[in-house]
């Protein structure tokens, strides 16, 4: 059995400009509550204790104990009716910080639970309320959040992915149907964040993504646009970035041997690239890891 510490039933953990993390905290107002309804974020909302309705995009969600929804962004959203004490822990992230933020490679299981434009409810186990909660409490743990501390990014970086790996496991269990509802702009990009994770490190233009989905490249960089408000570039850059770091903390592999691995044509356009996403050259990376 899982167990929380009531230490952490205090208010607000952590808060900054991309994530804002709270457990256990309680509310007595919908004024009060609907300050962190920004629809900019992400938010994923777990009851802990008393009820309430909210309205999301003009549909109406009822919400009590051990229930939870996940919020997507750019989403409207109002309390309609809650009891009067209402007990919830909260974790709400902008869509920079959770694609900044992801250790592995775009997985299509995991990216369908957030790039959905309808709310999705669940119904928790007890268990899994309790883990949820201590989740939610090891990344908003305000003692790993300051530059003092050695491995903060680390730390914020890990605690994260391991909440939202929960959640989706959690989530795929209890949500048979949710493909259903996916519009076809939606399944679109499903399929192109899969063909990403297969192909990124041998193709990089546009124009194959396109062409494997059978369309046009301007089809296809306007639908990930509206869905995701980021670009097909962006994607298949982010995902190669992720698979140079991962090649680097090989030090079996020579930087030669990454940039054969990666099909860039020569060393300057491999540091180049790597250098304007992360301010170092793979070498220097490698010195860091070496390091740390």
């Amino acid at each position: 059995m899982f167990k929380i510490n009531v230490l952490i039933k205090k208010s607000l953990l952590y808060r900054h400009s991309d994530l804002q993390v709270f457990t256990f905290e309680r509310f007595c107002s919908k004024a009060a509550l609907e300050q962190y309804f920004n629809s900019s974020y992400f938010i994923i909302i777990l009851i802990n204790s008393g009820c309430i309705t909210l309205r999301a995009n003009h549909v109406e969600y009822y919400l009590c104990q051990s229930e939870l929804l996940v919020i997507p962004v750019r989403t409207s959203c109002e309390i309609v009716l809650m009891s009067e004490t209402l007990e919830i822990s909260l974790l709400s992230f902008t869509p920079g910080f959770i694609f900044k933020n992801t250790i592995r490679k775009p997985n299509i299981g995991f990216f369908e639970f957030f790039i959905a434009k309808f709310p999705s409810k669940i119904k928790l186990k007890d268990e899994d309320s309790l883990l949820l909660n201590d989740l939610f409490a090891l990344t908003g743990n305000k003692r790993y959040k300051t530059n003092e501390y050695p491995f903060y990014n680390e730390v914020l970086s890990l605690s994260f992915n391991l909440l939202l790996y929960v959640l989706a496991s959690i989530y795929s269990k209890d949500s048979c149907n949710v493909k259903e509802k996916h519009t076809r702009k939606e399944k679109l990009v499903f399929q192109f964040l899969q063909l990403v994770e297969l192909h990124c490190a041998k193709e990089h233009s546009v124009k194959f993504y396109s062409d494997a989905l059978l369309i046009t490249k301007g089809h296809l960089s306007k639908t990930v646009q509206q869905v995701t408000n980021k670009t097909v570039k962006q994607f298949i850059e982010e995902a190669l970035i992720l698979e140079a770091k991962i090649l680097l903390q090989n030090d079996d592999l020579t930087i030669l041997q990454i940039i054969e691995e990666l099909h860039f044509c020569n060393s300057s356009s491999f540091s180049n690239f790597f250098r304007k996403s992360t301010f170092m050259s793979p070498s220097e990376y490698r010195l860091r890891l070496r390091s740390e």
